[in-house]
């Protein structure tokens, strides 16, 4: 699949919640409403954590990114459950799956927010009467985000494996 210089990749719908609870009661109800669906994590750790959190769905409902390819026989509904810390990796994944969508859903209490200040944001969002399973939508948003991914991008060494997102950022970016 060949993604133009003003596409840049896939089209990305980012649906943002205030905390983890709110983003994960979100991911269950997608299930629920996507009986065929699976949710795809970047890391082992996320992965476990929703596997334990949302123990009520079926194990095969939640894979790796890494593994994607051979979990894809006929195309069913994806969710990604957070983003990748950098853009290029989630452009290759969707590359070598056909994925033309991805649908991500995340929360502020990632780490790839918290080094952008999430909690003012948090703070400016209670502020305006929201609740945590309230989610913020929009194409602002996405290209915020892979801003601040191409902005990680340029600042990470190499990319070290990590069994988590908190210990990507320790081993592959100096100084955090």
């Amino acid at each position: 699949m060949f993604f133009s210089k003003k596409n840049r990749g896939p089209d990305v719908t980012d649906i943002v919640f205030m905390g983890e609870s709110g983003c994960n009661n979100a991911i269950a109800k997608w299930l629920q409403d996507n009986n065929q669906g699976i949710v795809v994590a970047w890391f082992q750790h996320e992965l476990e954590q929703l596997r334990t959190k949302l123990g009520s769905f079926s194990e095969n409902r939640f894979v790796l990114a890494d593994r994607l390819v051979f979990s894809l026989g006929a195309p069913k509904p994806i969710l990604f459950a957070g983003h990748y810390p950098i853009h290029s990796p989630e452009m290759d994944l969707c590359e070598k799956t056909g994925l033309d969508k991805m649908l991500v859903y995340t929360h502020l209490d990632a780490p790839l927010f918290k080094i952008f200040g999430s909690d003012r944001i948090k703070e400016l969002m209670i502020k305006m009467g929201m609740n945590e399973d309230e989610p913020v939508n929009h194409s602002m948003i996405t290209s915020a985000i892979i801003k601040a991914q191409e902005k990680i991008a340029k600042e990470y060494l190499t990319d070290m494996h990590s069994s988590s997102e908190e210990e990507w950022f320790r081993l592959n970016i100096t100084g955090k």
